[in-house]
């Protein structure tokens, strides 16, 4: 297997990252908006995995962390994940929030924690995930870096 090679989304990506958003039963809302934090993992020129960062002053939003099945298991997520991590601090974020429904403990074991969606304020609440795109039963997690 040809190794995964890391790189900034571009906005002809869209398409295929809607589509494996899709697949996984993640929202594509308010994923092109932010697209400039975006990032995917391509083997052999196909994407294989993608994940996203929407930036609320000092506080990110990690959304979108998805890999393709015959890809998983193989170190792709976490690449991305730690690849959005470098920028989170690159841009001066200083706490990191997700939603999830269904990786509580892959980012338990990241570090992060269980919190109240009512201790997110401000403009992440306007987030597309926070006004609907995610359901009130996924679980709200934080990461201060």
């Amino acid at each position: 297997m040809n190794a995964p090679v890391i790189e900034r989304a571009r906005p002809g990506d869209i398409g295929e990252i809607e589509e494996l958003l899709r697949g996984s039963g993640l929202p594509i809302e308010g994923a092109s908006a932010h697209l400039e934090h975006f990032f995917v993992a391509r083997v052999g020129g196909s994407l294989a995995g993608v994940v996203g960062l929407e930036q609320y002053g000092e506080e990110g939003l990690l959304r979108s962390l998805a890999v393709r099945e015959p890809h998983r298991s193989k170190g792709i997520g976490k690449n991305l994940y730690l690849r959005l991590v470098d920028e989170a601090r690159s841009l001066g974020i200083r706490r990191l929030i997700l939603l999830t429904t269904t990786a509580e403990a892959y980012f338990a074991a990241r570090g992060f924690r269980k919190t109240g969606r009512h201790t997110i304020t401000g403009a992440l609440q306007q987030s597309a995930e926070f006004k609907g795109a995610c359901p009130e039963s996924a679980l709200c997690m934080e990461l201060v870096l």
